[in-house]
């Protein structure tokens, strides 16, 4: 059978076309990182390999990578490194790479089979890595409570949950406590009360709730002093909503005080904004059970997210040794306007003047500056009023 040349050529493609395929599996790994996102690689099938490959910036600021390459069919060799330029050629993408640095790399070979194949890989600089040895006792994590729910139990709410134990050694944590955190839907966590139990349920007294309030809560496991593990809490719960009993809403409530550990006993309260437009409240202490009431001043007050104000007073704590226990209230405060009745007549009041004279005076009556006044003509008479 006679060649053309056409025929020729392509035979002679062929071995560089098989070759490409076999190189498939170099590139079907690519995946993750910057550097094998971006390394593509060809060669002429007569004496090199070019390759080129992209990484970020920001990851060389930190760290330096090497391209690696080894053969097949020498299964004992160690990938070697090849050598890299700074190259301004960007690599074909699938996808913007900003802030890229490229590189190019030529690889002498001479010898192209095309049952070989060549693998490529990234190193860094210098050894990267962290190790721990973990004593499981020291290591534990227990699991997170599911199935948080609240339920109404007369003039209190109860909350249960569950708690699931993986594996057969579940014995490990059969000495757990729970710990719930509940707060108003307006207020934050850090600042919201926590409740310990050993048991899955805990109850939430009124003393515990403002009246006529939306609370959540959310509740963790821990490890229970004394159990001869450590290590920390689980996750905590999802949350539960829920709605405190209906109260007075003109009391004031939410009262806290926390001392500073130093002289100063810092207080606040809240009261709806509508109450506060009528009355003013303030907060009274003593200093003991026995001692006098005295008046906090000055009382700041600060709108919230809710419909209540928020008011807040410093108590100095002069003694606290001799005085470490302080007996605290919030009540209306008793607020007076002095009004004068003489400054504040709408006509001239009527005035008793008694006169005795000779003759019929002519009489006058005057507004001064503490009265009302009755003058008249001296007419040899005198005035009584």
């Amino acid at each position: 059978m006679e060649l053309t040349l056409e025929m020729a050529q392509t035979l002679q493609l062929l071995p560089i076309a098989l070759l490409a395929l076999c190189w498939g599996p170099s590139m079907a790994g690519a995946q993750g990182t910057v550097p094998l996102q971006t390394l593509r690689c060809h060669n002429d099938y007569t004496s090199r390999i070019i390759c080129r490959w992209a990484d970020t910036q920001d990851a060389q600021r930190l760290v330096n990578v090497t391209l690696y390459r080894r053969l097949d069919e020498w299964v004992m060799d160690l990938p070697q490194p090849v050598s890299c330029d700074l190259s301004e050629d960007m690599p074909s993408l699938d996808g913007p790479c900003p802030g890229c640095v490229t590189r190019r790399c030529v690889i002498p070979h001479q010898v192209f089979v095309i049952a070989n194949s060549d693998y490529f890989s990234f190193r860094p600089d210098r050894p990267l890595g962290t190790h721990l040895t973990v004593t499981l006792t020291q290591h534990v994590q227990p699991p997170a409570p599911k199935d948080l729910r609240v339920s109404p139990d007369g003039d209190r709410f109860l909350l249960s949950w569950n708690v699931t134990h993986g594996g057969s050694e579940s014995h490990w944590l059969s000495s757990l406590e729970f710990e719930v955190v509940y707060r108003r839907l307006q207020d934050s966590w850090e600042d919201a009360p926590t409740i310990y139990s050993n048991s899955s349920r805990a109850i939430l007294r009124p003393e515990h709730l403002t009246p006529s309030s939306t609370y959540v809560a959310r509740v963790r496991t821990r490890l229970a002093p004394g159990s001869g593990l450590s290590g920390r809490p689980s996750q905590w719960s999802p949350e539960v909503r829920w709605a405190s009993q209906p109260g007075d809403e003109a009391q004031p409530q939410n009262l806290q005080c926390f001392f500073d550990g130093a002289a100063l006993l810092s207080c606040s309260w809240e009261v709806r904004s509508e109450v506060t437009s009528s009355l003013s409240f303030t907060l009274f202490y003593k200093p003991g059970p026995h001692a006098g009431e005295e008046e906090c001043a000055p009382v700041l007050r600060e709108a919230t997210s809710s419909p209540y104000v928020r008011h807040r007073c410093r108590i100095p704590v002069p003694d606290p040794r001799s005085h470490s226990q302080y007996v605290v209230s919030v009540r209306p405060k008793e607020e007076e306007k002095l009004i004068k009745s003489s400054d504040n007549s709408e006509s001239v009041p009527s005035l008793l003047c008694r006169v005795s004279c000779m003759a019929p005076p002519t009489l006058n009556v005057t507004k001064g500056r503490d009265g009302y006044f009755c003058t008249g003509k001296k007419k040899k008479c005198t005035i009584h009023t």
